[in-house]
Formats: structure tokens, sequence, C-alpha cells
């Protein structure tokens, strides 16, 4: 009686931890997809990158920036990373992309924690998890692969056909709504100013200032099953920036001489400005071409004190994945138009005026592909 109870124990101590395993299979199959799906050249979406990256952006009459993402996971449900933002030409005047979170020009940087929330349920019983579990740990030994690295993805499409029959059933008895991230973005920017106060000497000033900036945001994957298709999201931002006055050119003599020279300088200190900003983000994925994503990913950005609107449509061109979710070596990149206008009667802007447009080029960063 006792070896039963204890034979039955086992058993049923197996099919617990096959389950488990599964479950973190399954998980894994879901990051992957996440991971190269979602992709944001130049880390301009709510849903912060799975993928490090070093990219380049050239603004509309703004100049060029240049951007590192490092980002790795702590495990399976939590990432995080540090963005390094820098204007790197000498007609730059933003560090950041253009949109109601303020136009800063210096140098950018931020870190990020983003959370998975997400249930799936399987309707599998012990026995099939057992030899699920047989099926995956063979794929493995096979590949030569660690334990619970191998994705039901991956296995339905290089597995023998056993293996992939065995992947197709499970897939189809698994159960669960797309997961939900909460992203945590803070960072400081540093921004330089040179003014004047006095219209009489024309004594140059220097002032350095660093700036917070805090965005929660609220993101949604979309799709059906393992096919994601894009994500909604909803975003708080808090900033703060120093923006300075319009510069003024003033014409001098040049010692005891007949000479003049000029001299231009922003007349004033340079003002403190404080934003509250509310962001909705829908994202696409439309096809898939040749190893190419093509997605768009349209928001609307409203600030609430600056009593402004921004709108964006950004167009993305990007790699494919390979089976173990690790991002095709090759650029990628992007066309983010928008428009700027204010929400005070009377005071729209003019296509002309409000109109921005952002060339973005990125490229994964592959050594760090195990992050």
């Amino acid at each position: 009686m006792k070896h039963k109870i204890i034979i039955a124990i086992t058993f049923i101590f197996s099919a617990y931890m096959a389950l488990g395993q599964n479950s973190v299979l399954i998980e894994n199959a879901a990051n992957k997809s996440i991971r190269s799906k979602t992709t944001s050249p130049f880390g301009a979406g709510s849903l912060s990158n799975l993928v490090s990256n070093v990219s380049v952006s050239s603004f509309f009459k703004e100049g060029v920036n240049g951007k590192i993402e490092l980002q790795g996971k702590f495990n399976n449900r939590l990432s995080g990373g540090l963005t390094i933002d820098q204007k790197i030409s000498k007609n730059s005047k933003v560090a950041t992309p253009i949109d109601l979170t303020g136009i800063s020009p210096g140098t950018t940087v931020k870190i990020n924690f983003q959370k998975m929330f997400w249930k799936p349920s399987f309707k599998m019983s012990d026995a099939e998890v057992a030899a699920l579990n047989i099926v995956t740990h063979a794929y493995e030994a096979r590949k030569g692969l660690a334990t619970n690295q191998a994705g039901l993805l991956e296995i339905s499409k290089n597995g023998t056909d056993d293996e992939k029959k065995a992947a197709a059933e499970a897939f189809s008895k698994i159960s669960f709504k797309e997961p939900a991230f909460i992203n945590i973005d803070f960072g400081f920017t540093k921004t330089s100013f040179s003014y004047t106060t006095d219209s009489f000497s024309l004594k140059e000033s220097k002032d350095d200032f660093v700036t917070p900036t805090l965005t929660i945001s609220l993101i949604k994957i979309l799709g059906k099953g393992f096919n994601v298709t894009g994500y909604a999201a909803i975003s708080y931002n808090y900033s703060e920036s120093y923006t300075s006055a319009d510069d003024v050119t003033f014409t001098m003599p040049f010692g005891t001489s007949n000479n003049y020279y000029t001299s231009t300088l922003a007349f004033s200190v340079p003002k403190k400005e404080t934003s509250h900003n509310v962001k909705v983000e829908f994202r696409k994925n439309l096809f898939t071409k040749n190893s190419n994503n093509f997605a768009i990913s349209p928001s609307i950005i409203l600030g609430i004190n600056s009593k402004k609107l921004s709108m964006f449509l950004p167009v993305y061109f990007i790699k494919a994945a390979d089976d173990k979710g690790k991002l095709i070596s090759g650029l990628q990149g992007g066309v983010r138009l928008g428009y700027t206008t204010s929400t005070e009667s009377g005071k729209v802007s003019n296509f002309k005026n409000g109109f921005i447009a952002q060339l973005i080029i990125s490229q994964p960063l592959d050594f760090l592909s195990k992050l």
C-alpha cells in the first residue's frame, strides 16, 4: 500500500513539475513572439524594446541624434534597461523625439523597468503534460540545447513529424489572453544655455540645467494566441524642461576702428516649463515580406497644461526573427511623421508650421542578444 502511495505521489509530482516546465516554455514562446513583433526603432513606442540596439535619427530642420538602448531580462516577466540619447551633429537642437515631452538639447539618460502580467491556462491532463515534457526534452537533447530552452514554436517548425504533431496538439490545448505590460521610464536631460541679460555690455552667461522626466505606460498585447499583431497603450508623462528666449543679433563697434561685428545671443534667462501629457498609441503589424515586418504605430499626445496636441504616424521596416526569437541581423528603420498644434481656440497651427518628420536607422546589438 505504501509502495503504491509513493508511486502515485511521484507521478503527481512529476506531472506538476512538467506542467511548470512547460509553463516556462509557453512563456518563452510568447516572449519571443512579442520580442520580434513589437520592436520600435529609436525606442519611440510605449512598449520598451526587448532587444538592445543602436540607432541614428535625422529630424527635419532639427539635426541628427544618436541613441543606444541596452536591454536585458531579470526573468521571463521582468525586464529593464538603460537608454542614452545624444545629439551628434553641430546643428542638432533636440535630444529626444519631438513630442510633448519637451524639446531639449543635450544628453538624455533614462532607465526603465517593464513587467509582464500573464496567466495562461492548460486544458491538458497530467499524462498529456508528462508526454509533452518527454518530447520537449528529446528535442533539446538532439539539438544540444539546455533544459527548457526550446519553445513550442521552435519545435513545431524544426522538430520531427512526431514532435511537430505533439507541439500542435499542445498549442490547441493552451488557453490564454494576450499579456499586458506596465512600463516605468525615468530619466534626466542635461541642457546648456548661453544668454545675456545686460543689453549694454552684452556679457554672456552660461548655465547648465538637469531636468527629470517620468513616464508610466499600460500596454495590452493584441493578437490571437502566439500571433502577435500589435498592441494598444496609454501613457502618462511628467517632464520638466528649460526653453531659451529667441536669439537677438547685436551690431557693435570693433575697438576704436570704424569696423563693426555682430553677436547673436538669447536675451533673458531660460524659462522653466513643466508638462503633464497623456498619450494613446495603437501599434499594428501590417504584413511580412521577404523576412521584413512592416508596421504602423499611430499615436495622439495631449499636453494637459501646455494646451498642445501632437499626432504621429510612424512607419517601421523591421527584420523578422529567427526561431530563437533573435532579430535577423540587418538594419531596421522607419519614418516618423507628425503634426503639433495648440488646442486653444484661434491658435491652430497650419500644416507647414506644425509638421515634423524623423528618419530612423537602427541596428540590433548582436553581442547583447542573450541579455
